[in-house]
């Protein structure tokens, strides 16, 4: 054996060497025993030094000899498996990257003050006002007239439409339509009675109920042909607000006379009890 085989393969044994020493980071390593164990040296005793380098035989430098070690063989450890994982080179990973530390502070992020073109155009923009809707006409509290019953001889009839509408024999609906219109005239024409309402709302006029006012007129007027003609206007005078009336009157009535009592009148002096108020119930 030459002497500069002999320093070629004295290098690579020592690059075997130095790759077996080493272990891949994340796998278990092997024994402690076999990493700590010093590798084998060769046999041959250390070669002379040449006496002259000659034009055939030149012996490399050392940095060529660490350029060339790599290039014999991938480098293995002690137990045999090449110092990568699932087939990738562990010199080819890359590190992953370190999550940015949050500012001490607790101040927002300036994303979070910081607003796009967008919405500092949208933020300029009208705001759209909904229409609101107009409120609802309501009637006077007091009637711009008296109450006048003016009677129709020529049916035979007093002129009280209020008496007449609550006597008729209708329900639901159709008898709302009597209690809540107001008679604003009736005409008497050619043998035909035509009367004249004026209606709060429309609602009631709806599902022919206006047709069963009428069949319930010509029930009560047999002899002539009954017609019903309705307007929409407030209404003061009708069969539900004396009705209505009628029994304000009859609660204030049985009130007094509550209060009126000698015994109510002792238990309030002796025991100091007074009557609850909506306590008298009038049927």
């Amino acid at each position: 054996m030459t002497s500069a085989r002999a320093a070629i393969n004295a290098a690579l044994e020592a690059a075997r060497a130095a790759s077996g020493m080493r272990q891949a980071p994340g796998r278990p390593g092997a024994d402690s025993s076999a990493a700590a164990a010093p590798a084998p040296m060769p046999s041959a005793p250390p070669p002379p030094p040449p006496a002259a380098p000659g034009p055939s035989a030149s012996m490399p430098s050392a940095p060529q000899m660490r350029q060339a070690a790599p290039a014999v063989g991938p480098a293995v450890g002690p137990t045999g498996t090449p110092p990568w994982d699932n087939g990738q080179p562990q010199a080819m990973a890359r590190p992953q990257p370190s999550m940015r530390a949050q500012p001490a502070d607790d101040e927002p992020p300036s994303w979070v003050t910081e607003f796009s073109d967008d919405t500092a155009v949208a933020s300029e923009a009208p705001a759209v006002v909904a229409p609101v809707p107009a409120a609802p006409v309501r009637a006077p509290a007091r009637a711009p007239h008296a109450y006048v019953v003016t009677p129709v001889p020529e049916i035979g009839w007093d002129g009280n439409w209020p008496a007449l509408a609550g006597s008729l024999p209708l329900r639901g609906v159709a008898q709302q339509l009597a209690l809540q219109t107001e008679l604003v005239a009736c005409v008497v024409h050619d043998g035909a009675a035509t009367f004249k309402l004026r209606v709060p709302v429309d609602t009631l006029r709806a599902s022919g109920n206006s047709e069963k006012l009428a069949a319930a007129l010509q029930e009560h007027f047999p002899d002539f042909r009954v017609n019903v003609e309705s307007e929409i206007g407030p209404v003061w005078y009708t069969a539900g607000a004396e009705q209505k009336a009628a029994r304000e009157e009859r609660q204030r009535l049985a009130e007094s006379i509550v209060a009126a009592d000698p015994f109510v009148q002792e238990l309030e002096r002796r025991f100091d009890a007074f009557v609850v108020p909506g306590s008298v119930k009038v049927a």
